[in-house]
């Protein structure tokens, strides 16, 4: 079974709080260093895959990173071609 780890982009308004969000989510080491590439390297090989990640107001995310947007669409569509155990829901 499948651990379910939910976002709820809506109520994020800086990087800063998106990136506590997801320490705090997904229980990232101290050496987290709070960028997006260090966010991808720890999903992909500190964090157990066997999980569902819900992402409500993903839109809203993509736009409190602006011109980032891409690397973080990468990050949450590209998940899965990296770790196919893990499930990402996004709406």
């Amino acid at each position: 079974m499948k651990k379910e780890l939910y976002l709820d982009a809506s109520v994020i308004s800086s990087i800063d709080e998106f990136h506590d969000q997801m320490r705090d989510l997904f229980g990232l080491p101290h050496y987290y260093g709070r960028t997006l590439d260090d966010l991808w390297s720890c999903l992909t090989s500190y964090v157990n895959p066997n999980i569902r990640l819900m992402v409500h107001d993903y839109n809203h995310l993509l736009e409190i990173f602006g011109p980032e947007r891409q690397a973080v669409r990468d990050i949450f569509e590209g998940l899965t071609d990296v770790c196919p155990e893990m499930e990402v829901l996004l709406n």
